[in-house]
């Protein structure tokens, strides 16, 4: 149970990270699978 909570710190980090390390030309999105994947870069 403790893990979940570990990771689930590391995950929200590594957004504000991410978030932070975008800019107008270079853009970082939270993906889970090869779909989504494709979904975001149709929509670009």
């Amino acid at each position: 149970m403790h893990l979940i909570k570990i990771e689930s710190a590391k995950i929200s980090c590594a957004k504000r990270l991410f978030n932070e390390l975008s800019t107008s030309h270079v853009k970082y999105h939270e993906v889970d699978s090869y779909q989504s994947l494709l979904n975001i870069m149709e929509s670009l």
